[in-house]
């Protein structure tokens, strides 16, 4: 492989939030696609954790996205959408988690297999790497999220 930094080397990624509001939701939207048509990755999911006051079926459908809610889950906590569930035993090379996660999905991300797992303007020592961007909106962390990724060499 002749790619030299993480974010060239990456070709599966996966991307989760927590969502806010349909203005951040189609800001992060907007900012993905134009991240991702200047990118080498050919894998994309994007989990978004809804809070069960918000109605899933109500937000705009992408057949990336995955909008998740505590609704999502049983008495037993498994998760009943099993699509998200078979995407995540696949393989991803890049993990991009902004936010907190006390979502209820937080665990069956964290155990899918990522090979570097990142998160932005949080900390958890279960992260490879922990990166702070100055802001909050989507278009912006996820630029500096790219830009810092582009520096870090990769041992591949």
């Amino acid at each position: 492989m002749n790619s030299k930094n993480i974010w060239e080397s990456t070709r599966s990624l996966l991307v989760a939030f927590n969502y806010e509001n349909d203005e951040q939701l189609k800001d992060f939207r907007k900012s993905l696609d134009g991240m991702l048509n200047a990118s080498n990755v050919d894998r994309l999911i994007i989990v978004v954790s809804v809070p069960k006051e918000v109605d899933k079926n109500t937000l705009p459908p992408h057949f990336l996205i995955y909008y998740n809610s505590p609704t999502d889950f049983n008495f037993w906590s498994k998760l009943k959408d099993v699509q998200l569930e078979t995407e995540l035993q696949r393989n991803y090379d890049l993990m991009i988690w902004f936010g907190n996660t006390e979502s209820k999905i937080f665990p069956y991300v964290q155990e899918a297999s990522i090979r570097r797992k990142i998160i932005v303007n949080e900390k958890d020592a279960s992260f490879d790497l922990q990166l702070n961007a100055e802001s909050e909106l989507p278009s912006e962390m996820l630029q500096f999220v790219i830009d810092t990724l582009k520096k870090i060499t990769s041992n591949e």
